[in-house]
């Protein structure tokens, strides 16, 4: 792939979207799924791949997200370029301008068709009597509630449908900026809400005519559309108190529509019994009564008053003059490798081993022993929490065979609060564990969490969410002096590319870490290396060699794991080095791939024909390919019966042992075992 469309990928991705598989140069516009069903496209792209400077633009159209990018180039553009560019960007403005207006035309044209087939809803449908709201002039097409969403003047744009369980969508390519939906008549007072059930219970409660704006981000572009409709009415924008997700969206979005008209926020008053979940005047209707719905309407604030703090007790910015910061060596706990205070991603495609390798650097450092260069570790406590493995049986095993000192580690388990247990979240949970650490007698010196991903509460391709999310572990690991080692994946079909752009997920998982390692390993001798591919504090180059062994432990009979060894020290890039350990791999031709394919699916016994080849188009492996694998396996085709159709088997000297391979071979390409024996041991269950 060139250079240039991976630059694009990761521009996209950078964006929080999810590139399309494929990306095509040819100058038109393209659309992809976002939100992981193909046939909602609501993401587009056009990419001008011709000339010496390759340009393009893309976005979501249900996010809004719309970007214009132009590749590096390693150096400025001259005036002759930059014209040349300016033309091509409006280019593709137009384009995409053009396909928006043609998907809102074909969402306009079909909301209308639907809203006069439905029928008006009578009060019965179950979502209405889950909230405990009436109708309010909405249709039903007889499963779904049907909300129109007009435009200031009236016309009819989208529809948003709602189930009788509350799920909500909206027609696809239908306009939602500045739409909403009209609840009552205007009287001086005109409140604005995000949802139905919330504007509903509203108006039962007030009175007051509401604006529906479907979510916190069309709160502002409403608010200015009535305000310019009714410049003489009082505007009240309805928060929804997302108190427990950071930043607390539907407070802020709600505080930056009133401030941009002029107007006041309400926020729904639970008191000091706020139920579990609750956020939106229709949980405070159904807790509380419409009474105290109306009371926290009545109580709406200027928008700069919503989050004043009391005199004298607020919080402050305290600013610190640069003079006065004494400058500081980083605090290295294996020098230019693991650093205190700072975080660490480990990434590497499955099957590398990145379980054992961390959790032989782990127990290095509660034994104080030698890293990998001959240097001492000082001895410490190590924090670990995984998402996927199981401590019993499979991370103390490994620890034990790494020679870890068992009392100075520590896992991370479930959160208890009054008789209850749950899962541990980073979001909200992080002050806990903090106060857990401090009843250690010994420090943590590292901690591991496996994989980074599940450290993520939201969207882990959305930089924003997955900034938010990793935060309070970097504050966490900053303020106690750890090092934080966060464990990932490489993206499939990434071969090639710079490692950075290949960690799984958002770019803030690289940005975030002041060092990225990688790990490898190369499928014809076995042979596995550990590398820096990035790192702000120190040098990015050089690595290890390591080999897995598979061990059964001596204290614990039966008790088989994996170990690690160290082997010499390499000098490259961490490019240079996946290219040459990656190489075998891709050396591998698409008659190979059959070869093993066949071995696979016929080690059971005789398919028919029809099947075998539709398994394979399925798996990707064209007719030529499974032709050639099937001549050199020496399967000859042959009927069934004399009615029967025709059938492909393994011929008799591709015996048992061919069936045992090919159990074998599926498992060490999707890298799910750490070495040769595990890998036997385990085709044995099946």
């Amino acid at each position: 792939m060139n250079d240039f469309i991976s630059q694009f990928e990761a521009a996209i991705q950078g964006a929080g979207l999810e590139p399309p598989p494929y990306i095509v140069a040819d100058g038109e516009l393209h659309r992809f799924a976002t939100n992981g069903r193909p046939s909602d496209k609501a993401g587009w792209y056009v990419l001008y791949g011709d000339g010496d400077i390759p340009a393009g633009t893309f976005g979501c159209w249900r996010s809004g997200i719309s970007q214009d990018w132009r590749a590096d180039i390693g150096r400025k553009l001259s005036e002759v370029e930059k014209q040349a560019h300016r033309q091509r960007v409006e280019s593709m403005q137009a384009k995409r301008v053009a396909e928006e207006r043609r998907r809102n035309d074909k969402a306009r044209q079909a909301a209308e068709e639907k809203w006069q087939a439905a029928k008006p809803e009578t009060g019965l449908h179950k979502y209405l009597e889950l909230k405990g709201v009436g109708p309010h002039g909405l249709k039903s097409d007889g499963f779904n509630l049907l909300v129109p969403m007009r435009d200031s003047e009236g016309v009819l744009h989208s529809l948003q449908s709602i189930s009788p369980d509350g799920s909500k969508k909206f027609l696809s390519g239908g306009r939602v900026k500045g739409m909403y939906y009209g609840i009552g008549q205007p009287n001086g007072v005109l409140c604005i809400a995000e949802g139905f059930a919330t504007g509903a219970s509203i108006h039962e409660a007030t009175g007051h005519a509401v604006a529906v704006a479907f979510n916190s981000g069309n709160l502002k572009p409403v608010a200015q559309a009535l305000q310019e409709k009714f410049p003489d009415i009082k505007l009240i924008v309805c928060a929804d108190d997302d108190s427990k997700t950071e930043g607390n969206p539907g407070i802020t979005s709600a505080t930056e529509a009133a401030q941009s008209v002029g107007g006041t926020v309400a926020v729904p008053d639970f008191g000091d019994s706020r139920p579990d979940g609750a956020t939106d005047f229709n949980d405070l209707h159904q807790h509380a009564g419409k009474v105290a719905v109306k009371a926290s309407i009545e109580a709406a604030k200027p928008a700069t008053d919503v989050y004043a703090p009391e005199p004298g007790n607020g919080p402050s910015v305290r600013l610190v003059q640069g003079d006065s910061i004494t400058p500081e060596p980083i605090e290295w706990l294996w020098d230019g490798w693991l650093a205190a205070g700072k975080m660490h991603i480990v990434a590497g495609v499955p099957g590398t081993g990145k379980t054992t390798l961390c959790l032989a650097l782990a127990a290095t450092i509660t034994t104080g022993g030698r890293w990998p260069d001959g240097s001492r570790a000082e001895k410490g406590d190590v924090l670990i929490w995984s998402g996927e493995d199981d401590p019993q049986d499979t991370l103390i095993p490994r620890l034990h065979a790494c020679g870890a000192d068992l009392s100075r580690v520590h896992f991370v388990s479930s959160v208890h609060q009054e008789g209850d247990s749950r899962p541990f979240d980073p979001a909200y949970d992080v002050p806990h564990l903090r106060k857990q650490l401090e009843t250690l007698k010994t420090p943590i010196k590292l901690m591991v969490v496996d994989p980074i991903v599940s450290a993520t509460s939201g969207d882990s391709h959305k930089n924003a969410e997955t900034r938010r999310s990793l935060q309070p572990l970097v504050d966490l690991a900053q303020s106690i002096r750890c090092a934080l080692i966060g464990i990932t994946h490489f993206t499939k079909g990434t071969a090639g590319r710079d490692p950075l752009d290949r960690v799984t997920g958002s770019l803030a998982f690289g940005a975030l870490a002041r060092l990225v390692m990688v790990a490898a390993k190369n499928p014809e001798d076995g042979s596995r290396i550990f590398m820096r591919a990035k790192s702000n504090i120190g040098s990015d180059e050089g690595g290890f060699h390591y080999e897995l062994q598979q061990i059964e432990l001596e204290q614990y009979p039966g008790v088989h794991t994996s170990s690690l060894l160290w082997g010499d020290s390499i000098e490259g890039t961490a490019r240079e080095l996946l290219a040459d350990a990656e190489a075998h791999d891709e050396e591998r031709s698409a008659t190979d791939e059959a070869e093993e394919f066949l071995h696979h699916l016929l080690a059971d016994g005789a398919m028919k024909a029809r099947d075998v080849q539709k398994e394979a188009r399925q798996a990707g492996i064209s007719d030529k390919s499974l032709r050639r694998a099937r001549e050199r396996l020496k399967i000859k085709p042959k009927k069934a019966s004399f009615a029967g159709g025709w059938v492909w088997e393994l011929p008799p000297a591709q015996d048992a042992q061919l069936a045992q391979d090919a159990q074998v071979v599926p498992l060490r390409k999707q890298g799910i075992f750490e070495d040769e024996g595990h890998l036997r041991e385990e085709s044995e269950k099946f």
